[in-house]
């Protein structure tokens, strides 16, 4: 997944660069194209760029101006400057800004490929270097870390009391520069299908640690991070900004920046070690008070907005919360993990061994003891009505005919009844969810076909996703898994067949339906109408014609 950004005032040499090199032989999977600096920008918040490509002399911003800027924000991202003169003063302004190559025009094919190849190559040197089984295997012989995560863990759970008396000192013997009244946020962190790291020999331990050390890398500079591995699989962080003046611009500057870290925090963990991961980040809370509900709500809202879904981002500052209080529970019933919470972040799976387990200790030792027997009927049945009523559903339309079991007042009594009873109505649960999830989502995709189809000359990916209240990286997943096609594939359809009709029905000219699209430049119209129907514009009127 390296993504490549061409940067040329010249908007024909980018194009020609990026769509006639085989750019797949260097490692790119991915080219975008920039005419200007400022553009340029744009792309780099948006889009998890490896390396960056591009002229010196441009109008506006140069090159060296536009690689100071990117080396203050992506210190990771590798550049190569272009420049058609020889003059030494850039090439030592280059070496200043540790650019990884300088390219005299015009460059051969060979040599900008090389070049790119040789980028790659320097950057997963780099990101072996961070996640490095050598440095984790060191770092986990140290007590420090281990010691931190414990007092995580315990402080999220309640174990350790959140009073500033007992719980400072503590902080300050672990090294952890957390203080009383802090504004930070929560972060989970998720490795969605790590079996084949675990198969090929890697311990889960280091990585995880490898996992952890990405995200130090990536939000170091700006944020310490507290983080620990709980019971359910997650790696928890919590972020806390090392300098901040506590404004309403800069809250919500920093949840931009943390929505922009995370999504490069997925691309460089798929890169590097080739697994996805989902991230949930909350709201900013207070610490210390605020650390176990927040951690608690972001588990509920990872199952609801996340659930069994794979890669995705969800900013917990931008979306609805649904927050729920944990039960108490004892037994084997009631050891973490429970199964409320199993359920509630959509561990499916997770949930059958527990329902499993559950009924091995009823059966092998509390068969004939009726008191267990109801014991476990309450419990199953009290959690399988909150989650229904939480997700504002009625029993009776969740669990159908299995409804009359609550309705008639006689709970089940028998061991085998209630297990088989256990099963169907979760799974009739973990179905209704299912339908729920795809209704919602069928509901974004119509509203935001519609946004694009009224606005298409200046719809974005940025515009769409604020008119269907989510954040760009949750719709673009959202829109590809449920009609498998990409929402910017979406947009280009919809503007090429909007220009056929228009060639077809109006006398409109070639540049001015150009425009009415939202393409400034008629040639690069062209250029994609030819690309998406075989003829140019011209071609195609005068065939209908």
């Amino acid at each position: 997944m390296r993504q490549l950004l061409i940067i040329d005032d010249q908007s024909i040499l980018v194009d020609d660069l990026a769509e006639m090199l085989p750019w797949h032989k260097a490692g790119i999977d991915t080219v975008f194209k920039a005419y200007s600096g400022y553009e340029a920008l744009e792309i780099m918040n948006e889009q998890p760029i490896d390396v960056v490509l591009t002229d010196i002399r441009m109008p506006g911003m140069s090159g060296l101006e536009l690689i100071r800027e990117i080396k203050q924000n992506w210190k990771h991202t590798k550049c190569i400057l272009l420049s058609g003169y020889a003059d030494f003063e850039y090439t030592k302004q280059a070496l200043q800004l540790r650019s990884s190559d300088y390219l005299l025009k015009p460059a051969s094919d060979e040599e900008l490929l090389g070049a790119v190849s040789n980028a790659i190559e320097e950057l997963e040197r780099e990101w072996q270097e961070i996640s490095s089984i050598q440095r984790a295997m060191y770092s986990l012989r140290e007590q420090l870390p281990k010691l931190r995560e414990y007092l995580l863990l315990d402080l999220l759970s309640g174990k350790q009391s959140a009073e500033p008396q007992r719980l400072m000192p503590k902080l300050a013997m672990y090294d952890i520069p957390f203080r009383k009244d802090d504004s930070f946020h929560v972060m989970l962190l998720r490795l969605d299908d790590a079996g084949g790291l675990y198969e090929g020999g890697d311990s889960e331990a280091l990585i995880d640690y490898a996992l952890a050390n990405m995200a130090e890398e990536i939000f170091g500079e700006r944020m310490d991070l507290w983080h620990a591995k709980d019971p359910h699989g997650f790696l928890v962080c919590l972020l806390r900004e090392k300098e901040s003046d506590g404004t309403e611009e800069v809250r919500l500057e920093t949840e931009d920046w943390l929505e922009r870290r995370a999504f490069q925090l997925q691309h460089v963990v798929k890169s590097y070690l080739r697994v996805g991961i989902s991230v949930l980040t909350s709201k900013a809370g207070s610490f210390p008070i605020d650390a176990g509900p927040m951690y608690q709500a972001s588990i509920t809202n990872f199952r609801h907005f996340i659930g069994s879904e794979q890669e995705l981002f969800v900013s917990l500052a931008k979306e609805p919360t649904r927050e729920g209080t944990p039960p108490q529970l004892l037994s084997e019933l009631y050891r973490p993990p429970m199964l409320l919470q199993l359920l509630e972040i959509g561990q499916w799976e997770a949930a059958e061994e527990k329902l499993n387990a559950i009924f091995g200790e009823l059966e092998g030792q509390w068969k004939d003891s009726q008191e267990h027997v109801l014991e476990t009927y309450f419990s199953i049945a009290a959690t399988l009505a909150a989650l229904v009523h939480k997700n504002k559903q009625w029993l009776s339309d969740t669990i159908s005919s299995d409804f009359h079991e609550y309705a008639n007042g006689r709970p089940i009594a028998k061991v085998e009844e209630l297990r088989s009873w256990s099963f169907r109505v979760i799974e009739n649960y973990r179905n209704s969810v299912r339908t729920e999830e795809k209704d919602s989502r069928s509901g974004i995709i119509r509203k935001a076909q519609e946004y694009i189809n009224e606005h298409l000359d200046n719809a974005s990916l940025h515009s769409i996703s604020a008119h269907v209240f989510l954040n760009p990286s949750y719709l673009s997943k959202i829109y590809k898994t449920e009609t498998g096609e990409g929402i910017s594939e979406y947009m280009l359809r919809a503007r090429m067949e909007k220009a056929a009709d228009l060639l077809s029905q109006t006398e409109e000219k070639i540049y001015e339906i150009s425009q009415m699209l939202g393409y400034q430049k008629p040639s690069y119209f062209i250029q994609l109408f030819k690309k998406h129907y075989g003829l140019t514009p011209q071609e195609y009127r005068n065939k209908l014609n």
